[in-house]
């Protein structure tokens, strides 16, 4: 028997990842310490209590909470994935023998797309499901996993505060949201927080999710702005990451 709770894992990815991210057991099996690190240290930045030593006293004890949130969520991912246990949470992929490719190095070149008509005579497998970008850069053994999280990091930093978001559309007060901030009844969620409280609804806050991800910007920019991958090499990785959903595609969706 595993000493690591399911549960508790998923909810420390949380709060060191962001609840944005498709979290599963899949995720579970590929993180790895420095990924966890990576996160760790942009989470311990954006979350030290020094940040506000001259804020209120409530909001400084606030902080310092979310702080030691941050805190125990790494030191238990950290015992995680150092630990051969975690192979329990192998995904399906694996179960079936799919072994993702090796993974390049940072300095390796980048590996350009092949045209669609060559995918059944190459030499990598691909999970047989719908893959984001990230996840599909990953298995197809053009990025790392590292890199895979450090891109969806700074994705997400992208993004508003949803509380603002709420502010600014005339849903939350300044008031209402720090109130939210301070309710400790559920950790590192403010949607859910706020509908536990009363304060938004569930279909207000994924009117608010969805147009926060409108704002952030695109997963394969990060690649263009570090200079990795250009605009072309990009829209040719989008376009083969396309047609390979369009096969798991459900057909009676569009009916729905």
């Amino acid at each position: 028997m595993s000493m690591f709770a399911e549960t508790e894992l998923l909810e420390a990815c949380r709060v060191l990842f962001g609840s944005d991210l498709l979290l599963n057991r899949d995720f579970l099996f590929y993180i790895q310490p420095s990924g966890v690190k990576t996160a760790y240290r942009q989470r311990a930045k954006e979350t030290h209590p020094d940040r506000l030593v001259d804020a209120e006293p409530h909001e400084y004890e606030q902080q310092t909470e979310l702080f030691r949130d941050v805190s125990e969520a790494y030191q238990l991912l950290q015992s995680f994935t150092a630990d051969p246990i975690k192979r329990l949470w192998c995904p399906a992929d694996q179960q079936a023998g799919f072994t993702p490719r090796s993974q390049p190095s940072r300095s390796s070149s980048w590996r350009q797309p092949k045209a669609e008509s060559d995918s059944a005579s190459s030499s990598y497998e691909l999970p047989r499901r719908h893959l984001e970008l990230g996840l599909y850069l990953y298995y197809r053994g053009i990025i790392s996993y590292s890199e895979m999280i450090e891109a969806l990091v700074w994705q997400r930093r992208q993004r508003p505060v949803l509380g603002d978001l709420a502010e600014r559309w005339g849903w939350l007060s300044a008031e209402d949201v720090k109130k939210i901030n301070r309710y400790h009844g559920r950790r590192g969620r403010f949607g859910a927080r706020a509908v536990e409280l009363g304060y938004l609804t569930q279909f207000q806050v994924q009117v608010l999710l969805r147009y926060q991800r409108q704002l952030q910007k695109r997963y394969g920019q990060y690649f263009i702005e570090q200079g990795r991958m250009t605009n072309a090499e990009i829209d040719a990785w989008l376009r083969e990451q396309h047609y390979h959903n369009q096969q798991f595609e459900d057909p009676w969706k569009k009916w729905r």
